[in-house]
């Protein structure tokens, strides 16, 4: 007879080892952890002393910072074990934590504002201190770059002249989209279903354009007058939008169904950011020196109270955070060439934080990373 061979004799072997043992060095149960690289951010140079609460700070140069990149820990579980990932973001396979634990991309309570006139967007920790700025060629348009808003997924988009850019990190471009019409897009929000909509300017057209979450245009529509300046919407989903009309402000609350006008109110004085507030109240920010009004957002309506300061002069754009405070910052002379203020304010109108003067010139986008808006929803 012919002697088996030495692979007929392993695989016989291990046909007949019992059962109940287990080889844990067996390739099945190796698992990888792909590699994570984490860029740098670069602080502005010059002073970067900062505003606290009725503090004035020195301005500083600004300076584009190198990008920031981060990426997912990703582990590769094989057999019946699965990958799970935590409430505090670990990754776990079986219990074993695979990987660092990376701090947002965008930490939560920092405070990002775009700088129309310096064409950069800059960041600022809770306090209004300085972290750093960054730019994008698509800022560079025939116009700088104007409103902001966060996506389902904590990403930052950006409104240039005639594209939507989307920002993974600071710096960090994952796509653009290009917009129905180039035009200067002072606001932009997203409602309960992700559509995005909105608004130019002073100068501007009375139309709202209307996209999906893919950025595919839906609809334009038109409301009565011009001069759109402000967009945002209340719980239930429904749009309100400030017109500027002379001494006075029209401030109409549109169906998010059918887009008809369901409501008109007057607003005295010129109309810039709104926001719906937590309570059940509109905020609105109005120009030349007035501050940020509360108001009732219904007609017959009423101002409930109005928060300023000697050193706001023209508050664009405007946002809350969870706590109720209000962020602003101010395009000064109404054309942004003198350097912004920025501002915190308590529900009570004192001033939580403040740099003044900020290194960015006219102020159109501003938003507060790990706040949950859209329509003033925020989780209390």
């Amino acid at each position: 007879m012919r002697r088996p061979c030495p692979l007929l004799v392993l695989l016989l072997s291990v046909a007949c080892t019992p059962s109940g043992g287990r080889d844990d060095a067996s390739a099945s149960d190796i698992s990888s952890a792909s590699m994570v690289t984490v860029g740098s951010m670069t602080n502005p140079t010059g002073d970067t002393s900062t505003g606290t609460a009725g503090t004035d700070t020195s301005s500083a140069t600004p300076t584009t910072s190198s990008a920031t990149t981060q990426s997912s820990a990703e582990t590769t579980a094989t057999g019946s074990e699965s990958t799970q990932t935590s409430t505090d973001g670990t990754s776990s396979s079986g219990g074993d934590t695979t990987g660092p634990v990376l701090p947002p991309p965008f930490p939560p309570g920092h405070v990002f504002v775009v700088g129309y006139n310096d064409r950069l967007v800059f960041e600022y920790d809770a306090n209004l201190e300085s972290v750093g700025s960054w730019t994008h060629p698509s800022f560079d348009g025939v116009e700088g770059p104007s409103g902001m808003v966060f996506d389902y997924r904590g990403h930052l988009v950006v409104a240039s002249y005639d594209q939507f850019c989307l920002f993974s990190g600071p710096g960090e471009i994952e796509t653009c989209h290009p917009k129905v019409a180039a035009q200067r897009t002072e606001n932009i929000i997203f409602d309960l279903s992700r559509n995005l909509y909105t608004t130019t300017s002073t100068g501007g057209t009375d139309e709202i354009h209307k996209y999906d979450e893919n950025y595919n245009h839906l609809t334009t529509f038109n409301l009565p007058t011009g001069n759109l300046t402000g967009i945002t919407c209340d719980p239930s989903g429904d749009l309100f939008v400030a017109s500027q009309a002379g001494p006075k402000s029209i401030v109409y609350k549109v169906n998010r169904n059918d887009l008809s006008v369901l409501d008109s109110f007057e607003v005295p004085g010129n109309a810039e950011g709104l926001q719906y507030g937590a309570k059940d109240e509109l905020l609105v920010a109005l120009s030349d020196g007035v501050g940020i009004a509360s108001v009732v957002p219904k007609s017959p309506s009423m101002v409930l109270g109005i928060i300023s300061d000697p050193g706001l002069l023209w508050p664009v754009p405007l946002t809350i955070d969870a706590a109720g405070n209000r962020y602003t910052g101010d395009f000064e002379d109404g054309n942004g060439a003198a350097a912004s203020d920025l501002f915190i304010f308590a529900e009570d109108g004192s001033v939580v934080a403040s740099r003044r003067p900020a290194e960015l010139h006219g102020p159109f986008g501003l938003v507060v990373a790990g706040v949950s808006l859209p329509c003033g929803a925020v989780p209390g």
